[in-house]
């Protein structure tokens, strides 16, 4: 008799192949993916301000990921994972951004505005200095790697952390409304940055894929808790939203298909204010699961016609978000189960018990 974990990775099995013809795949999870998920106490849980590389030791957050993994064994479809500081903007901490810890969040600051030549000049001499300054943050990720792996590698799934794309990396640098007019101004220096960003986020990859451990030989998608029988990638670009098509075709897109074919299974994280690039999303083949986000204020009836293009293209589909009854109505009878995967925002044990008795 094949035991919970057996069962929910055939499903999985079934869903990447979309034969789970029978329903889509369920869960329930408390929030979004900010650090008072983790601590109810955030401003003693940091030094506020300026975030010093030493601080990250693996012992401070050692009580926070204890806490956190007592809650991880839920009886549903999903098969929840640890990642290294997911709240912790890795990828721009590497290009060089300044981080902060505000009391309630880290984030990242502008690394220059390139309001003058000289601020070119410094941008240059700070590109070229990258591939070394970005060293040590990736060091630090591997080493929160191994401290997963060691302390709870044997009761619990390890994936990748929150690591967001090039075009991401470039908004933060130079600020999301500036960003656009770099595209205008700075045509080739933009290029080059978003080349130099790829390397960067390839390199978080080759240290993840050459530290996790396997899983029934395969590995789980860090946030979405969803297996795959080989090595897997989570990417995301929110900054896609300020783009035209022009922009994202000539800049971005082979950028993330290089990154997408780097495993077997890549999921791209979408919002709906990105739904306006999906064509190129789904031209995109190393692309296997497109999980799209229904952002408070959102309708799904609105964002509808979408999630069926992204089924019609023969994608898995992964919906995250909260849902009312309706919605839930719309998601059992206008989305087919094959290839389906939700994962509902709840408040409580007694929404979740709703939605599955909803879906399954």
């Amino acid at each position: 008799m094949k035991n919970r974990l057996q069962l929910k990775i055939q499903n999985h099995q079934s869903f990447l192949e979309r034969k789970n013809d029978d329903r889509p795949l369920v869960g329930c999870i408390r929030g979004w993916e900010n650090l008072s998920r983790y601590t109810d106490d955030t401003e003693s849980f940091f030094p506020i301000g300026a975030v010093n590389i030493h601080d990250l030791s693996c012992d401070r957050f050692l009580p926070m990921y204890q806490e956190y993994a007592a809650t991880l064994d839920e009886p549903d479809d999903w098969i929840r994972t640890l990642e290294p500081l997911p709240f912790f903007p890795w990828t721009e901490a590497a290009m060089g951004c300044p981080i902060r810890y505000t009391g309630k969040n880290f984030w990242s600051e502008p690394l220059i505005d390139l309001s003058s030549a000289n601020d070119n000049k410094k941008l240059l001499d700070i590109m070229q200095r990258i591939p070394e300054t970005s060293q040590p943050w990736l060091e630090k990720y591997d080493e929160f790697l191994d401290f997963l792996i060691e302390h709870f590698g044997d009761r619990h799934a390890i994936g990748q952390s929150i690591l967001r794309g090039p075009l991401d990396m470039a908004a933060a640098a130079f600020g999301d409304e500036n960003l656009v007019y770099q595209f205008f101004d700075h045509a080739e220096l933009v290029r080059n940055f978003l080349a130099i960003a790829t390397q960067v986020f390839l390199s978080f990859i080759a240290v993840q894929h050459e530290r996790l451990q396997t899983l029934n030989d395969g590995q789980v998608i860090g946030t979405y808790y969803l297996w795959t029988p080989g090595k897997n990638i989570r990417l995301q670009e929110d900054a896609m939203s300020l783009l035209s098509p022009e922009l994202y075709r000539e800049f971005v897109h082979p950028l993330d298909r290089q990154i997408a074919s780097s495993a077997e299974y890549t999921l791209f994280h979408l919002h709906a204010t990105g739904l306006h690039l999906l064509d190129f999303i789904l031209q995109n083949e190393g692309i296997k699961i497109v999980q799209v986000s229904k952002d408070e204020g959102v309708q799904l009836e609105n964002i509808l016609g979408h999630l069926q293009k992204i089924q019609a293209a023969k994608k898995c589909l992964l919906l995250k978000g909260r849902f009312d009854r309706q919605e839930l109505e719309l998601i059992k009878t206008r989305l087919d189960s094959r290839g389906l995967g939700v994962q509902a925002i709840v408040l409580n044990a007694e929404e979740a018990k709703e939605v599955i008795a909803a879906l399954v």
